[in-house]
């Protein structure tokens, strides 16, 4: 188990480094980046979903879940912020079953 769980926490990590920061510094330019930001997330998403076992993702207006091999987290600040969530709540469990 704590096998699997660690190669998903690092799948999920790979994951994430492939999305590309939003930029703040003007409203033009946060256009463009948080497109690329979603269309990131949503091909993150699709390469999780497809290789991961027990995804389940669920976006809505109070929130965002992600459970992934039986671990869940969640986050008011979105997809990104919820798998930043899910990857410190899967060394957690990796933690409590040493």
């Amino acid at each position: 188990m704590s096998k699997d769980l660690l190669a998903c926490i690092h799948f999920v990590k790979a994951q994430r480094a492939q999305v590309p920061a939003l930029d703040a510094s003007n409203g033009d330019r946060w256009s463009e980046t948080s497109r690329q930001h979603r269309a990131a997330l949503d091909k993150a998403m699709a390469a999780i979903t497809a290789e991961l076992p027990k995804v389940r993702i669920r976006e809505r207006g109070d929130g965002t879940t992600v459970s992934v091999a039986g671990v869940r987290a969640s986050s008011t600040s979105g997809l990104d912020q919820a798998l930043a969530n899910w990857v410190a709540a899967g060394y957690r469990k990796l933690d409590s079953l040493s």
